[in-house]
Parts: structure tokens; C-alpha cells; sequence
């Protein structure tokens, strides 16, 4: 196979590519192919011919066809590989193509690290992206016929109202295609894009229209309703960059992805791709970095030399480099569902090969930080060998006490009595804590102590939500507040006059405003905490404070708030240093109410002691 790339070698610092020469021929005969030099930064088209490029799924090897290319040598190919050529082939001329299987030398890592580095050049360069699925779909379907009117001027009735007049189109949508990885930037680094099934052609703006339409109906109906159901199950469930809403996509500016309207920052990125799938986990960073807005050519090294631990410690080290940010840490931590399996990756590097497991409280963190910057004497810095992180920070908290659930109990099952009665016992722990409580151990019955609106405002992480403006946040936690009341009230009512089943936080969020009332019977309250609390546990500190910690938390765990990162983060101490369990949320911390330290840092050094608590120096690995 290596004889095939021996006449056309590449030099990795002019951007050259190989493009393939697909020979023309009759669909079910032979593939036959030459492989060219092409230099992506010469626009001179008599240098360089327009090319297309192919975005397609490998597929499995198993049962691999033979193609010709060059001076007839036999080149072995996937099955849907051989398909996508049969189907793109024409029959008078030839067609020149760029497909990564064929045109890299796939046994090189150093040509395959050195590729990967001009993907985006390769894709936003390409004249047409041919979006491969080996689905049949009947040319005469009326479902096909009807998606091919859709256009910008297309409303929810051009839908219809019989959604299984759609099925025929599903198997595209759920084509397992749309969950790769490497497809996201080859869909949204390109001009135009047709999507082939077979020998049908489905242009990539009747597609954006069609899939506006039907996704605004199935966000528009209630999730519990038939209508919701129905077209649920036939609603392409995929994203497509806003400029295919224009027929002229191509002259419209590269904004946005297949995961965001919005251009985002690697972390952001990262973080919404949880879902998607590659066979090399090195590909979960080096197939989405074109897609970042903050990253340029260079700023992390591309290559399949490097380890998994190597490649994820980059994008943290990156993220150092260019931000003086910490912010990384909200998606690291020991994985709360295997929380003693053995690591590859020091606890503080964001596994990025399932971060489904590392749920986290806040919404994505910001990178790009308004706050001052560091002073030299608080940057955080990597160890020569990249395996520690030096940091510093303020100890807050320590946490004394875990409330666990038990195994197999769901929140949303729970009676509101049982729930009632769990957070009267985190109060009383609390105040026993508290040294400087005056109040009595033994609560009343409707919580009237002010320790139940502390409690019900770190249950549902109130601090954590959207509402910038000081007055508007009040607002919301004062109106949670109210719900948490009344949710004590409905509980006390129920269960002393229903005589049935118990009242369960579920009813309760059935339950809904209550009729002619200006507050609800504890819906708002028991929605946000159980969004909380189920994935995290509540916790009681050292002085009787109160927080939220992921599952993966144990009791001696710290809560630190670390210079350079946005929210608390929970750690365990361990001989001479830390252990990153997970963001947590602390009362009184989560809304940056620490942050004016980086104001003062000039004046700080180790030691020092800033509104109760010491500066100190930490090593998280």
C-alpha cells in the first residue's frame, strides 16, 4: 500500500494535499483513481483544479473491496467507501475528490498528524462536500418530494399534520453518521454541501429548512402530549450551521458549527460533543479544534505519537497558556459512577472520553475572563513533567457530613413528607455545627428558621443560575424561597386529609401553579432540586455550612476556592497534595462573591488572610 503514495510525496510545511482523480466508467464497474499533488495556499486554478471532498462514515473494514489507483495497483477500501465511490463516479469525465482514507497515507502517523493539522483548509476549500449515507430513499416518495419545497418562507402547517407521513425519511436522521466525531467539522467548515443517499440528492438547504420547521414544532409541543410523541420520533435530531438557511451559503462567513448557532471556545466545544463517537480517543481533541474559536494552527501539537494523557493534558495546558484560566477544572474530577477505577489521567486533566460522567453544576464557564489578570506570584504553572498542577486558593470549607441516598431511590418517588423530613435532619446538623447558633436543635414543622432558605437555595444551586443583575437574582431566589414554603404547606395539607398514596415530589411537579394563586405548591422548588440533587449530594461543613458535591465525594473532602477558576472546586487531600473530585457549591461563593481577591492580589502573598480564610499554595494532581 505504501508503493501507492511513493510518487506523490507531501510536504508538510507547503500544505499539500493528495487529491484523488476518480476516472469516469459505468456505476457497477471497476473503481480506477490517480492521485495528484495539490497545494491548498496556491488559488491559481491552473495550478490547482477545483476539487470536492467526501464526508462519509469508515465503516467496518470486514469484507474490504479492491480499487485501482495509480498504475493499476490494488488499494483496499471499506465496503460503504466502495459504495460512496460507485455512487460519485460519472460516467464522462472524471472527477477530482479529496477522501481521507485514500488521499492520506493512513500507515504514516506523521503525514496523518501533519493532515489532520489542514483539515479545515481542506473542507472550506472543497468546491462541494458530498455527505455520504448508504440509505435507500425512494426518488418518488412524496415525504422526498415534499422536503424538497422547503425553503426560507416554510412555516409549521407545510408540515402537515400527519407525522408518519415523515417516516420515510427517517432512517437519514437517525443515520449513525451524525454522531461522529470528525463529521462536525467537515459539515460546518463547508461552503456548500449535498447530502447523497445513494443516487438521490438532497441539497443542504431544503434540508436546513426542513429541519427548522419540524424541530420548532417538537420544542413548540408539551413533552407529555401525543403531539410531542408522535413527532418526537421523526424530527431530524441533528444541527446544521445557519448560513445553509441561504442558497448562496458559500458566500456567507463560517460562523457557527453542527453543535452551536454561536461560535465557541474549545471548552465549549468539548463539552457539547460528549455524545459523539470516533474509534481513536485522540480524535475527541484533534477532530474538533478546527471548530474553536480560539484556537489557531500551532497552539496544541497534532500528533498520533502522543498518548491519550497527552493529548487531553494539552487541551489543559492550552487553556493555561492562553487564559491564566483554571476553568478547566469544571469538567475534571474523579468519575462519580467508578470513582476507585484506575486512572490514566491525573485528576485535575478533563477526561474528554466520557465527560457525560463528570456532571457539573454550572452552566459552560467563560473563558474569556473580564476579571483582572493574575499577579506572577499566584499563576498557576505545570510541573516539568506535566503530571502536577501548582495553584493557589482559599480553603472554605471542609465537609463533615454527606447525605446519602440510598441505592435505587428516585427523587421523584420520594413522598414530600420523607424529603421534608430529610432536610429538617441536614438543618439540625447544621446547627449542631454552627457554634454560633443560638436556635434550638429541634425544628417545627413548616422549617420556619432561616437556615431552610439557605438550604433550599444550595438545593437547587440558585447562585449557579443566569441572572447577572444583583436585583434580578434576588428575585429569583426570594421567589424559590416562596416555593420551598409552600411546598412544606402542600405537604403538611396532604398529609393530613388525602388519606391515599403518599404525595410525591413528581406530584407535586404535576401539580402546578396553584388556580387564581401567585406562587405554586412547591413546583419551582422541587424541579430545580431535583435537577440538582440528582446528580449530586448535599453536604454539611465543618462550621455548619451547606453545599452540593458530585457522588464521588467523601467526607474530609475540602471545598477550595481557587485563584483562577469561577466556582468552588471540591478536593481530597491526599500526604502532600490534592485529589480534583469536582466543581462543587458552597453557600456564599458560587456568585463570584470571592472573586475581588484577583483585586488585591498585589497586596497578598501566601499566608496572608483575606476575609477569614488563608491563602495558600496547593499541588493537584
Amino acid at each position: 500500500m505504501a508503493d501507492v503514495y511513493s510518487t506523490t510525496p507531501l510536504n508538510s510545511k507547503a500544505s499539500e494535499i493528495r487529491i484523488l482523480e476518480l476516472l469516469p466508467g459505468p456505476e457497477t464497474g471497476q473503481i480506477f483513481g490517480k492521485l495528484s499533488r495539490h497545494h491548498l495556499d496556491d488559488s491559481d486554478q491552473h495550478v490547482n483544479a477545483p476539487y470536492d471532498a467526501l464526508s462519509y462514515m469508515w465503516g467496518t473494514p470486514k469484507d474490504a473491496k479492491t480499487i485501482h489507483l495509480n498504475d493499476n495497483d490494488s488499494f483496499k477500501v471499506t465496503p460503504n467507501l466502495s459504495a460512496a465511490l460507485h455512487a460519485l463516479r460519472l460516467l464522462d469525465k472524471p472527477r477530482a475528490i479529496w477522501i481521507d482514507a485514500i488521499c492520506i497515507n493512513q500507515n504514516d502517523l506523521q503525514e496523518r498528524s501533519d493532515q489532520v493539522q489542514l483539515m479545515r483548509k481542506i473542507y472550506q476549500q472543497a468546491a462541494t462536500v458530498y455527505v455520504w449515507l448508504d440509505v435507500e430513499v425512494d426518488p418518488e416518495d412524496q415525504a422526498l418530494r415534499k422536503l424538497l419545497t422547503f425553503n426560507d418562507h416554510s412555516i409549521e402547517k407545510d408540515l402537515g399534520d400527519n407525522a408518519s407521513f415523515w417516516e420515510p425519511l427517517s432512517p437519514i436522521w437517525k443515520n449513525p453518521y451524525w454522531m461522529r466525531v470528525w463529521i462536525q467539522q467537515e459539515i460546518s467548515n463547508a461552503a456548500k454541501v449535498v447530502i447523497q443517499c445513494r443516487n438521490v440528492l438532497l441539497p443542504i438547504f431544503n434540508v436546513f429548512h426542513f429541519i427548522r420547521v419540524a424541530s420548532s414544532r417538537v420544542s413548540a409541543a408539551d413533552i407529555n402530549t401525543p403531539i410531542w410523541i408522535d413527532w418526537a420520533d421523526v424530527n431530524p435530531n441533528i444541527r446544521l450551521p445557519s448560513r445553509f438557511c441561504f442558497l448562496d451559503s458559500h458566500s456567507h462567513p463560517l460562523e457557527g458549527s453542527t453543535l452551536s448557532d454561536h461560535d465557541l471556545n474549545l471548552l465549549e466545544i468539548l463539552a457539547s460533543s460528549y455524545k459523539l463517537q470516533c474509534t481513536d480517543n485522540r480524535d475527541r481533541v484533534y477532530g474538533l479544534l478546527h471548530l474553536a474559536h480560539d484556537y489557531s494552527e500551532g497552539d496544541i501539537t497534532i500528533s498520533y505519537d502522543h498518548s491519550v494523557k497527552e493529548v487531553y493534558t494539552s487541551v489543559a495546558d492550552f487553556v493555561l497558556r492562553k487564559y491564566t484560566s483554571l476553568n478547566f477544572l469544571l469538567y475534571a474530577g474523579l468519575n462519580w459512577r467508578l470513582p476507585d477505577q484506575e486512572r490514566i489521567l491525573p485528576t485535575w486533566v478533563p477526561d474528554w472520553r466520557d465527560p457525560s460522567t463528570r456532571i457539573w453544576i454550572s452552566p459552560a464557564p467563560k473563558l474569556e475572563n473580564q476579571d483582572p489578570p493574575l499577579m506572577s506570584d499566584f499563576r498557576p504553572n505545570l510541573s516539568v513533567d506535566s503530571l502536577t498542577l501548582n495553584a493557589y486558593g482559599l480553603r472554605i470549607d471542609r465537609i463533615n457530613h454527606i447525605i446519602n441516598i440510598p441505592e435505587g431511590v428516585q427523587l421523584y418517588n420520594t413522598p414530600t413528607s420523607a424529603f421534608i423530613d430529610t432536610c429538617r435532619s441536614i438543618i439540625q446538623m447544621a446547627l449542631s455545627y454552627d457554634t454560633k447558633s443560638t436556635l434550638e436543635s429541634d425544628i417545627g414543622d413548616h422549617l420556619d428558621v432561616p437556615q431552610w432558605h439557605i438550604l433550599a437555595s444550595v438545593l437547587t444551586a440558585v447562585d449557579c443560575f443566569k441572572p447577572e443583575d444583583d436585583e434580578a437574582h434576588a428575585k429569583l431566589k426570594q421567589a424559590i424561597q416562596m416555593s420551598a414554603d409552600a411546598l412544606v404547606s402542600t405537604s403538611h395539607i396532604a398529609g393530613t386529609i388525602t388519606g391515599e398514596r403518599p404525595l410525591t415530589m413528581l406530584d407535586v411537579i404535576r401539580m402546578g401553579k396553584q388556580e387564581g394563586g401567585t406562587f405554586d405548591n412547591g413546583t419551582m422548588f422541587t424541579r430545580l432540586a431535583w435537577g440538582a440533587i440528582g446528580k449530586h449530594l448535599p453536604f454539611v461543613g465543618e462550621n455548619g455550612g451547606m453545599g452540593l458535591a458530585l457522588k464521588s465525594a467523601k467526607i474530609g473532602d475540602e471545598a477550595w476556592a481557587l485563584f483562577g477558576c469561577d466556582k468552588p472546586m471540591i478536593l481530597r487531600p491526599v500526604e502532600d497534595h490534592y485529589l480534583v473530585i469536582g466543581e462543587g457549591y458552597c453557600d456564599g461563593t458560587n456568585r463570584g462573591e470571592l472573586k475581588n481577591v484577583l483585586q488585591v492580589t498585589e497586596r497578598l502573598k501566601v499566608g496572608d488572610m483575606f476575609n477569614g480564610y488563608r491563602v495558600k499554595s496547593l499541588k493537584l494532581r
